[in-house]
């Protein structure tokens, strides 16, 4: 299992889901002031107030068919349908996180005259990041079930 560079690679990918996902996404800020962070709770404002979400739950399903990924590694035809999906959860829930915080930057502009901008935190780089490595894993997976179907054709 281990001596498979597709598990190292699902390892990697599960472990940025879940860094990612203990920290903040974004910072809104309003005049060098920030007033609102998106965490993967939901927004939490500068007074205490909390606006509850659960952005977090793409990526829990996304590591979640991750780790199924490594308990089956015997069934390859598995293994690739769960990595299409935990792509297409990811790219899907990333997708929405980013319009959800452009829409409210697009809210605070329209309400006030003020300026305010949008910092993205280390998180969000990271879930970004783990997109690569489930698609290295999709393609080491599919190498190996092209190479057993060609020594199957071979006997």
């Amino acid at each position: 299992m281990l001596q498979r560079i597709q598990t190292i690679y699902i390892i990697i990918f599960t472990a940025l889901l879940f860094i990612g996902s203990l920290c903040s996404f974004a910072n809104l800020i309003l005049e060098d002031k920030t007033i609102l962070k998106l965490f993967p709770t939901g927004w939490e404002y500068s007074s205490g107030e909390k606006e509850k979400s659960l952005y977090f739950l793409g990526y829990l399903v996304a590591a979640s068919f991750g780790i199924l990924m490594l308990v089956n590694f015997k069934k390859r035809t598995k293994q690739l349908k769960y990595g299409k999906v935990c792509y297409l959860i990811v790219l899907i829930t990333l997708l929405y996180m980013f319009m959800i915080v452009d829409n409210k930057i697009e809210l605070l502009n329209s309400s006030n005259n003020l300026y305010s901008y949008i910092i993205y935190s280390y998180s969000m780089y990271l879930l970004v990041a783990s997109l690569p490595f489930i698609f290295l894993a999709n393609r080491a997976i599919k190498k190996d079930e092209n190479l057993i179907k060609s020594l199957d054709r071979l006997r």
